[in-house]
């Protein structure tokens, strides 16, 4: 073999070799996508007079930073996990492998749940050191990952590697190190900020007001129900089960995760005008409304009104009232129903809110039963991370 050659090969090795350990720390590092948690993995370590196991020769796993030991018990805090896509529990506490003067730390401790295996810096080497003997219970959409009674084993890279560093004159053993309980719960979070693309808020604010409003209570007593920018009216506005659609102009969704609520923010464009000039009631109209979901829910928009005052003939002029960014209602809470990147969430309890009853008042009073409403919305996409 020329020399050129010999320099090709070994530049060859050098690279498989060097992909090897890339592919190794990919394989040990903890996922991008994590969530913070709590919970903890227990593990208790076997141990042996005698034989070729690690308490057989002598080695004792210990806790080192951040771990807690007591009766035999090593307990290590989970901080952070990912019990969604390639689910894994992450650990920043520490433990040490110890015979006599000698020590080997193990840092970095995550536990891949879909392979089954433990693994961290062994030495300060990406290692794969433990199968966990059990699968890992997963609910993804508690956010929970449970293990009870895994029967820990070391992987033969993790032995070779302790053999060494330890002094070892016996091939190990690599059954029978100890067990592993793992109980770990994802802090409730929400997803990335989605743009609303398109959607609308349908509600028809109170079946019987719209039954006043073009109630035949006289001469003149007929109102009008209109909308306008954007606005539309579905049904007949006289007859129930009819609504107001106001389409989106805007907006943001974040999806809730591990039992927190869904927040979005809708903007709609449009308005709707109330009108009965023979009870006095000159305009009562809404517009610009948005719609809030999250742990406070409720539709704010532009309140305007224009109520004369009846004084027992006629309607002597009052000036109009004008509220901007007024809460007319507030929300209940229901789950949302999801279709690709379409969220919607129908029959939603809706109350009158205090600063929107004035010109309804006296038959409606604040906290009073409206219309349930329907919403829906359109999503980009959550965008894909590009290693």
């Amino acid at each position: 073999m020329s020399s050129t050659e010999s320099s090709r090969s070994r530049l060859a090795v050098a690279l498989l070799a060097l992909s090897a350990i890339v592919a190794l720390i990919a394989a040990t590092a903890l996922p991008a996508e994590a969530y913070k948690g709590q919970g903890d993995a227990v593990i208790v370590a076997a141990k042996h007079a005698k034989g070729r196991t690690l308490s057989g020769q002598g080695v004792k796993l210990l806790a080192g930073a951040g771990a807690g030991s007591q009766g035999g018990k090593l307990t290590l805090p989970i901080g952070e996990l990912n019990p969604i896509s390639q689910p894994s529990a992450h650990t920043f506490a520490a433990l040490a492998f110890k015979r006599g003067k000698r020590s080997v730390s193990l840092t970095g401790i995550n536990f891949n749940v879909a392979k089954g295996v433990l693994s961290g810096q062994l030495g300060g080497d990406p290692t794969e050191v433990f199968w966990l003997g059990a699968a890992p219970q997963v609910n993804a959409a508690n956010g929970t990952i449970a293990l009870g009674g895994g029967k820990l084993q070391l992987t033969a890279a993790a032995a070779d590697a302790l053999e060494d560093e330890l002094g070892l004159k016996r091939a190990l053993v690599r059954k029978n190190v100890g067990m592993v309980w793992l109980a770990a719960q994802a802090t409730p979070t929400h997803g990335p900020v989605q743009k609303v693309t398109a959607g609308s808020l349908d509600w028809g604010f109170l079946t019987s007001w719209r039954e006043y409003i073009y109630k035949n209570l006289g001469p003149g007593s007929v109102g009008s129900i209109t909308t306008e920018g954007g606005a539309t009216t579905v049904g007949e506005p006289s007859k129930p089960g009819s609504y107001f659609s106001f389409p989106a102009s805007g907006g943001s969704y974040q999806q809730g995760l591990f039992g927190a609520s869904d927040k979005l923010s809708l903007n709609t464009q449009g308005s709707v005008k109330f009108a009965k000039p023979g009870h006095c009631i000159v305009e009562i109209r809404f517009s610009n409304v948005v719609v809030t979901l999250g742990s406070a829910s409720s539709i704010v928009g532009n309140l305007d009104y224009d109520i004369d005052k009846f004084n027992g003939s006629g309607c002597d002029p009052v000036p109009p009232v004008s509220l901007p960014n007024t809460e007319i209602a507030a929300l209940g809470s229901v789950a949302p129903t999801v279709s690709g990147n379409t969220i919607a969430w129908s029959n939603v309890p809706a109350t009158l809110a205090a600063a929107a009853a004035t010109p309804f008042a006296p038959t409606y009073k604040a906290g009073h039963p409206l219309d349930p409403a329907t919403i829906s919305v359109q999503v980009e996409p959550v965008p894909v991370a590009v290693p």
